[in-house]
């Protein structure tokens, strides 16, 4: 506790616990000290809100070098992993390489994942612009929900089980890796109303972004082979994921964003 000047009461000379409280003051305002020289002084409110913030900002360029600050800016803006694209010019990023058995056509696949979408700098360049705003998940805890481990199991090839471009991509993944695939507009119209679903909280949002295109990270957690059906049902038939990979096409480019630059202007009359 600090005492301002003239809040303290004035105590006989002679007294011992007088001297003892004249010294504890004394300490009191040494230590202070310090605190008067720091910044802002006089401010409340948002002034000075505006005011720390410019100095933890200076204290920050102070202590990391440009190099550390350059870094920082290239991660911010930079999508993770390195980015792959198909013959078929579907794209998605390897983030991290699985060590455990191969994603193949009809075997069972049990995934945790997320779903991003773009923000506006995301339109310019995929490859090194945009930053991926969090939509839903699985497996991950997020949002408040108590589904940390869990994971979606899906026949790889069964149509509608992922997004096709989904699928495709994760067609020869290992168990462990992890792939952030963008997922172009429309690709998510056979899965509107099945998995994977989003979160109750995030169904809205999904319904305000649905025709954007979207980023879906999957990390393959386990590759099995399908349970036998004990209703002796047939299966339904797979998806022809290698030709979708292999199908030859340019790469999905996110449009541009709207400019009023670009609207036709009427003929004159």
């Amino acid at each position: 506790m600090c005492y301002r000047a003239g809040t303290s009461r004035r105590v006989p000379w002679p007294s011992i616990g007088g001297a003892l409280l004249v010294a504890g003051l004394a300490l009191q305002l040494v230590a202070c000290q310090p605190a008067a020289a720091l910044a802002c002084p006089g401010m409340r409110g948002y002034a000075l809100q505006q005011c720390l913030r410019e100095e933890r900002k200076r204290r920050e360029a102070e202590e990391g070098s440009d190099e550390q600050q350059q870094e920082q800016q290239r991660l911010k803006y930079e999508q993770p992993g390195e980015l792959v694209t198909l013959p078929s010019g579907l794209q998605y990023r390897e983030i991290s390489i699985g060590s455990g058995p191969e994603a193949l056509l009809g075997l069972e696949c049990d995934i945790s994942y997320t779903v991003y979408r773009l923000s506006s700098g995301g339109y310019y360049k995929y490859s090194g612009g945009g930053t991926p705003v969090y939509m839903w998940s699985v497996g991950y805890g997020q949002e408040g929900r108590d589904d940390l481990g869990d994971t979606y199991r899906f026949r790889l090839g069964d149509p509608g089980a992922v997004p096709s471009a989904v699928a495709a991509a994760m067609l020869g993944m290992r168990a462990g890796g992890r792939r952030r695939v963008l997922v172009p507009p429309g690709n998510w119209t056979a899965e509107q109303t099945g998995p994977p679903r989003p979160s109750f909280g995030a169904a809205r949002r999904w319904d305000t972004h649905r025709g954007e295109a979207l980023l879906f990270e999957a990390q393959l957690v386990r590759v099995r082979q399908p349970a036998a059906d004990a209703t002796g049902a047939a299966a339904a038939p797979l998806q022809d994921l290698q030709g979708m990979q292999q199908q030859q096409g340019e790469p999905f480019r996110l449009p541009a964003p709207p400019s009023p630059y670009s609207r036709q202007l009427p003929e004159p009359q």
